[in-house]
């Protein structure tokens, strides 16, 4: 097991999860060559207000790299940044620096909390990471399966960020990957992750279409990169197909990649530094001024 002092969670809720937990932090140890490692940022003084910061070991307060703001996935019960540290070898090496942070968890909290805690993990990104050699003026919002959801929330929910002192001057996209995009579930099945939402998640019912990005995007967003898997559980292509076909008959960029693994597969594919999201994702942030 690496290094990491981790907080106690519930038990992850199948297999396959653990699984992914116990292979991520493997992948996140580090440490690795042409990446400085600055981990556990305080940005506030509850036990969730830390962030990692992996920067390329050349990068200094005038570099001005493009910064990726990774949220965790864990079905917002579960989850560290530390699932998310393995994508800064192959992020150092196109010069981009990777901001993974957390946010507080059901059944502590329940939406929005997780979202504000996101927007102020980004706020806190905004301040501090040029002195790393971010640009505080380039900042791209990015995760996988409920983190995936928390970064197009963030993206999507423009009217909340000036309350974080967050503009369009800073955010310039959203990248989720095999983002849960939909919230909105008929009749949930007893026992299911859908009737989970419900009992756990949400703070009421009624709000499960404003938790959901899906039914943000004709409000303007930011440009988007969505990626899914073909195998990937039925809510999280559908919702992503669904996106994607609204957003192709909207003006603005959005970019889209289907990839052959399932749900956890699409981000743990990412240990290839040669993974085509890598070459989208570059292709995606260089579009945009």
């Amino acid at each position: 097991m690496p290094p990491f002092h981790l907080a106690p969670q519930p038990p992850l809720p199948f297999a396959a999860a653990e699984d992914y937990s116990r292979t991520a932090l493997a992948l996140s140890a580090g440490p690795w060559d042409h990446v400085a490692e600055h981990r556990d940022i305080r940005f506030g003084s509850e036990p969730w207000q830390v962030l990692d910061i992996f920067t390329p070991d050349w990068a200094g307060p005038d570099s001005h790299l493009d910064v990726l703001v990774f949220f965790h996935g864990g079905g917002w019960t579960n989850g560290y940044k530390e699932w998310c540290g393995f994508m800064a070898p192959a992020l150092a090496a196109h010069g981009v620096v990777l901001v993974a942070a957390t946010h507080r968890l059901v059944p502590g909290i329940r939406y929005p909390v997780f979202i504000t805690d996101a927007l102020a993990a980004i706020a806190a990104t905004a301040g501090l990471v040029q002195d790393y050699g971010g640009n505080p003026q380039r900042l791209f919002l990015g995760g996988h399966s409920a983190g995936g959801h928390v970064a197009a929330m963030c993206a999507l929910r423009r009217d909340l960020w000036p309350g974080f002192g967050l503009s369009e001057r800073q955010l310039k996209g959203a990248c989720p990957i095999s983002g849960i995009l939909d919230l909105h579930q008929e009749a949930p099945a007893p026992g299911s992750l859908e009737a989970r939402v419900y009992e756990a998640v949400l703070a009421r019912p009624e709000d499960d279409r404003d938790a959901s990005p899906l039914n943000w995007l004709r409000a303007g967003t930011l440009p988007l990169f969505l990626s899914w898997g073909e195998r990937d559980s039925e809510r999280v292509r559908r919702s992503n197909i669904q996106a994607r076909d609204i957003l192709q008959s909207l003006p603005g960029l959005a970019l889209f990649r289907e990839y052959p693994e399932d749900h956890f597969g699409t981000h743990l594919a990412l240990k290839d530094p040669h993974h085509d999201w890598y070459a989208a994702f570059n292709a995606f942030r260089k579009t945009l001024i």
